[in-house]
């Protein structure tokens, strides 16, 4: 009954649907072609284009009797006076007779007409009487120099497109019946062939979904419903494999999975490598036939599967290899009856870490030793004071200038660190302006010819471009200048050379600050930018370094996205050369 009502609407639908449109296209075509008709006569027609339409009734007539008028067409030529008069056309017995005193004229579209615009009236029309009509009436208002000539009035016999029509609906209706007996007649035969094995695939499938797979769907065909069971069995039993291997599978992929971004290895408990992903391969120095003990043995040998064992599977170890420092976490993974079925290990790469926990350490150990020694020499000196030093003038000045000394000195420590410090955490708000090189330059051979000229030391520049500017924060780039042409008048002997110069090469500024003074080992210069690392460290807090001005540097140059590097050879020299983007 459902096949037979979803048939029955879409073709009762469907029908209705096509042969409405069937008869409105028919008739959209006939009006189109109406048009094309009487514009064809107009245009054709030389006495039409004339002025007076009441003098040329002959010629239009001659005009007309001339056109090929269908055997069910008529046309009327009206003239636009008071009586409508009909001057021409395809039926003489008209000729001369007011418009509207024939029924050949529909006066209802002739007046529509006269506002200047086409008219169309189409079956079913009723006038002259009531009496029903098959022809299709068309006025058209013919202009003449702005104004209404007349009117060219067409009529057709649409009759036939009516006979199409019927036609049509008679066939869509033979078609409806014949397509809802064969519904009627497939729906009873699908019905009952489909109906019935669903019912007991269904009945399976519940007993299925409560956990009993003993029971299996009973084929008797070989179509689709037949596959569908054949399936439905072959599901039951590949279920039965399945369901006792899931709980293992899920337990071992779980903890592989919570891991799997570092080095991840699966042994069973006979020792064999289940899995092993590449970065554990690469590690381990894995080969395809590599049982866990021989490949860990050549890395760690505390970590064989027996030692594992000892702690139940559990446990955390260090790793070093290729120097690199990993994090070695194992746990065990469950089989299907609950028991260890292996263990799995995750070797965790934490050598950056391990490097910043030894940096920390180191920095720490550098802070406390940088003033542990001015504290000690201001505690000293203190004592010795207070034990009676005071009572002579000249000693007290100068136990006096060497605590102000070391004070000054941690002063200056702990403001380089702060500097540091609010660089680390972005907190330094730099105020970056146009600077030129030329005069930056000058700025700071004027600060420090005065120290360079008390040890002797030449310091000059080279000739500098007036057009060379950067964009940089005014006393960051000040204070990298000072630091690094600072060290180098500190560590260049007397009578040694400083020279400042600077060049453009590949959109950026070049500055280079060299000197002829002791240079840096090769195996020192990748560490001289380093917080409190120095190449000769008593020598250097001798001269009152603190050994962060290179470090402090290096901080401004990276938050200006410049860079600093160092090119030095031992006896012969230093420079250090500072590249910044170029402001045009």
């Amino acid at each position: 009954m459902i096949y037979f009502l979803l048939v029955f609407l879409a073709m009762s639908i469907v029908g209705i649907y096509i042969v409405d449109q069937l008869e409105q296209i028919q008739l959209d075509m006939n009006a189109t072609n109406m048009d094309s008709r009487v514009g064809f006569i107009i245009a054709s027609s030389d006495p039409l284009k004339s002025d007076n339409w009441s003098e040329n009734t002959d010629e239009i007539q001659k005009s007309i009797n001339n056109m090929q008028i269908g055997y069910n067409e008529d046309l009327y030529v009206i003239l636009n006076d008071e009586k409508k008069t009909i001057i021409a056309g395809s039926v003489e017995e008209v000729i001369g007779q007011s418009a509207f005193n024939t029924n050949k004229i529909n006066n209802y579209i002739l007046t529509k007409s006269m506002n200047g615009s086409p008219a169309y009236i189409a079956p079913p029309d009723e006038f002259d009487g009531g009496e029903s009509s098959s022809y299709y009436h068309m006025s058209y208002p013919v202009y003449l120099d702005g104004s209404i000539k007349g009117y060219i009035y067409f009529v057709n016999n649409i009759e036939y497109i009516y006979d199409t029509v019927h036609e049509s609906r008679d066939i869509m209706s033979k078609a409806t019946v014949i397509a809802l007996a064969i519904t009627i007649l497939l729906g009873l035969i699908l019905s009952t062939s489909i109906t019935g094995p669903i019912k007991d695939l269904t009945a399976k499938a519940k007993q299925m979904s409560q956990g009993d797979f003993d029971h299996k769907v009973d084929v008797k065909s070989n179509d689709e419903i037949g596959q569908l069971g054949y399936t439905f069995n072959f599901l039951i039993d590949e279920l039965k494999t399945t369901m006792s291997n899931l709980q293992q599978e899920k337990s071992k992929m779980e903890t592989t999975f919570k891991y799997m971004a570092d080095g991840v290895v699966t042994v069973d408990t006979e020792g064999n490598i289940i899995h092993a992903n590449p970065v554990a391969e690469k590690l381990l120095n894995l080969s395809k036939n590599d049982s866990y003990d021989s490949a860990i043995i050549k890395v760690k040998d505390n970590m064989l599967l027996k030692h594992l064992k000892k702690n139940n599977f559990h446990g955390t170890d260090i790793l070093e290899q290729n120097g690199e420092t990993y994090n070695v976490d194992y746990a065990p993974f469950m089989n299907n009856k609950n028991e260890i079925g292996g263990v799995i290990i995750v070797f965790k790469n934490i050598t950056e870490q391990y490097k910043i926990d030894k940096l920390q350490k180191e920095f720490v150990a550098n802070v406390s030793h940088e003033l542990k020694t001015p504290i000690t020499t201001i505690k000293s000196y203190t004592e010795t004071l207070l034990d009676g030093a005071l009572e002579d003038r000249q000693i007290s000045e100068d136990f006096l200038n060497v605590i102000n000394s070391e004070s000054d000195r941690m002063s200056r420590l702990v403001s380089d660190l702060l500097k540091l410090s609010r660089m680390d955490y972005s907190q330094t708000k730099w105020k970056k302006e146009k600077i030129s090189i030329g005069e930056m330059v000058a700025q700071t051979l004027k600060k420090l010819q005065m120290h360079a000229k008390n040890k002797g030391i030449s310091l000059q520049s080279g000739e500098i471009p007036q057009d060379m500017f950067v964009m940089f924060d005014r006393d960051g780039l000040e204070q990298i200048m000072l630091n690094v042409a600072g060290n180098a008048i500190k560590y260049t002997p007397e009578n040694g050379n400083v020279r400042i110069s600077a060049k453009r090469e590949n959109g950026s500024v070049v500055l280079s600050i060299k000197d002829d003074g002791i240079g840096i080992p090769e195996e020192d210069q990748a560490r001289v930018f380093e917080r409190f690392y120095r190449v000769d460290k008593a020598r250097s807090r001798e001269m009152g370094g603190t050994g962060l001005g290179l470090s402090i540097a290096k901080q401004i140059s990276d938050a200006h996205d410049s860079t600093i590097a160092v090119r030095s050879e031992l006896n012969k020299g230093t420079e250090i050369i500072l590249t910044i983007p170029e402001f045009r």
